[in-house]
């Protein structure tokens, strides 16, 4: 049989099946419910940066924030953002490094509040056949990507505050998930209306962490969860750890829920996905930089005061819409 006669697409859950699951039996439940794909073919980007961060979105889903100087050492699995075979998007988002030089080297270093001629960024993606039997060798490089001005040291966005790129490749999956497909555009509700709609999914998500209601958030979470575990293979061991890492956060004693504020509202999926999230620019502090407004802060076991950020991305499911805006039932992706 080959790889595409396994695809298989994810619906919703029930309401029978979801008041089945609990935080006990969710691994489990997961398991069973597991695709069985002959092959798993996984994609990867392995970016090389000077003088630059960069976020990453695949097919305009964050797969990855870099506010750091240093090079990522390991390449970056996509395969979340990817829901079906086809030409999948990515764009990178550069940033100069601002203060990092500083911090790094001395006050002696320059503070870079813009990108320069030596600014560069080198994208290759990268395709493993199968994953399962995963070793360097297999890895095929698919395509590699530079901006103009990469090799001769003129960035073309040289002077800039940001600079945006993109560039699309074929990816062939054994699975095909609906994820956010199914939403509405919501960059055409009205945007105060949105944060309204968006502030009240977030203080009701937030009530079930205080109460520490851990089953209830397995519940919102499971459709989500699954086409993140199965779009990129992982086992059973992994998926378990994946929710007791959930339980824990979710049990944390003494927590206290930071104010929803300074958040600005941020689009993803083509306008299908909504959240409230802190800037990514470099006049964005530092330790909440990109990061979602809802977070908590606790002290670990040491006594440090620690920040925990939940990052949670809604949509608006196409079918459930009655086509007034003030209707409208945000939901977690799928």
């Amino acid at each position: 049989m080959s790889c595409a006669q396994n695809t298989k697409t994810t619906k919703n859950m029930n309401t029978a099946d979801q008041d089945t699951i609990t935080i006990h039996n969710v691994t489990d439940k997961m398991w069973q419910a597991k695709p069985k794909y002959n092959e798993q073919p996984m994609y990867l980007l392995r970016i090389n940066q000077e003088y630059c961060t960069y976020e990453v979105l695949v097919n305009d889903f964050p797969v990855k924030e870099y506010y750091r100087s240093g090079k990522l050492a390991t390449a970056i699995k996509i395969n979340r953002a990817i829901l079906k075979s086809g030409p999948q998007k990515v764009t990178i988002r550069m940033y100069p490094y601002g203060d990092l030089l500083q911090q790094e080297f001395g006050e002696d270093q320059p503070y870079m509040n813009t990108l320069n001629k030596g600014s560069s960024m080198l994208v290759e993606v990268i395709k493993v056949p199968d994953w399962k039997n995963y070793t360097i060798s297999k890895e095929e490089s698919i395509k590699v990507v530079k901006p103009e001005g990469y090799d001769n040291q003129e960035f073309v966005g040289a002077g800039l505050p940001f600079y945006e790129f993109s560039f699309s490749f074929n990816a062939k999956v054994p699975f095909e998930f609906e994820g956010w497909s199914n939403g509405i555009d919501l960059r055409k509700v009205d945007s105060t209306l949105l944060k309204q709609k968006i502030i009240s999914y977030f203080k009701s998500y937030q009530k079930k962490y205080e109460e520490k209601d851990v089953n209830a958030i397995v519940n919102l979470e499971y459709n989500n969860v699954f086409r993140t575990s199965f779009s990129e293979y992982e086992r059973k061991d992994q998926i378990n750890g994946l929710w007791e890492e959930n339980n824990e956060g979710v049990n944390i004693k003494d927590k206290e829920f930071q104010p929803l504020q300074n958040y600005e509202l941020a689009f993803f999926g083509e306008g299908k996905i909504a959240t409230l999230k802190f800037g990514s620019n470099i006049n964005t502090d530092s330790r909440y930089r990109g990061a979602s407004t809802l977070y908590f802060t606790y002290k670990n076991k040491s006594g440090r005061l620690r920040g925990r950020f939940l990052g949670v991305y809604l949509y608006m499911d196409k079918d459930k819409y009655t086509g007034k805006d003030e209707d409208i039932q945000l939901e977690m992706i799928k």
